[in-house]
């Protein structure tokens, strides 16, 4: 299965931040954003990613290189001189992304987590166009745009019933955040127009809906960190700093002999 990163935004709310870099480099607890990206999805298996680049893009490639360094093979897709936004971004990309799977890992540039991906991919359906990771969030209610319906045997995951202002006859069990982590099927790409600025959610997943395909939820155990703001870069570093110190004390009482830890 191959991957896509979603790097061509233009960061204006990390100003004057990204006035010089693009969002994706923004450090998180000192690692870029989207090398954190490249590794999680490495670590899943995946070798091969696709990046969409605009704003300041030059200096994704010049960090990241080829992806050797990283153990993957990366593809480069530059939207300059416009910006196509989420779906159009992935349209540009269709033939990379249709490669030699009919399904496809999506992540977002600007999100920090820490998600078992592999996970995310043993709970999606091949029959569905999609599965999307969801996070609850209590201190975030505006971004709670997916209503969810979970499976009688689970309560992690089920299907999606709708997104953001979709109509629907049915009350959700509950709502939740997109975090721009899923998996997709391929097949989305046929609903997304071609040559034209669109969005993912507009244009792919709400016409597929009303179309009839079924559209998945999974709720993976973690954090999650809409890194779109200087307040939130700075929550998620706080958190990656604790547990990367939680795990140090782990290790060294590990390694230490018996008897000596109090």
């Amino acid at each position: 299965m191959r991957a896509f990163i979603l790097a061509a935004g233009l960061g204006t709310r990390l100003r004057p931040l990204t006035e010089t870099l693009p969002k994706p480099l923004v450090d998180v607890a000192g690692e870029p954003l989207i090398v954190r990206a490249v590794r999680q999805l490495r670590d899943a298996g995946v070798t091969e990613i696709g990046i969409n680049l605009f704003h300041l893009g030059e200096q994704i490639p010049a960090r990241l290189g080829d992806g050797s360094a990283y153990g993957v093979k990366l593809t480069y897709f530059d939207e300059r001189p416009e910006v196509l936004g989420t779906g159009g971004g992935l349209k540009n990309a269709e033939t990379f992304l249709r490669g030699d799977d009919d399904h496809f890992l999506l992540v977002n540039s600007d999100v920090w987590h820490d998600f078992d991906l592999k996970k995310l991919v043993f709970a999606h359906r091949r029959d569905a166009l999609a599965t999307m990771a969801v996070h609850r969030m209590g201190r975030r209610p505006e971004l709670h745009n997916v209503g969810c319906q979970p499976d009688a045997k689970t309560l992690r995951d089920g299907q999606v019933i709708h997104i953001a202002d979709q109509p629907t006859g049915t009350d959700p069990t509950f709502r939740a955040i997109y975090t721009g982590v899923a998996v997709y099927a391929t097949r989305l790409l046929d609903y997304l127009p071609a040559g034209k600025v669109s969005g993912l959610v507009t244009h792919g997943l709400v016409p597929a809906m009303a179309a009839g395909e079924t559209v998945r939820f999974y709720e993976p155990h973690g954090s999650w960190f809409d890194c779109g703001t200087h307040a939130e870069v700075l929550r998620a570093s706080i958190h990656a700093l604790r547990t990367r110190g939680l795990r140090a004390q782990v290790v060294s009482r590990e390694t230490v002999p018996y008897g000596y830890v109090s």
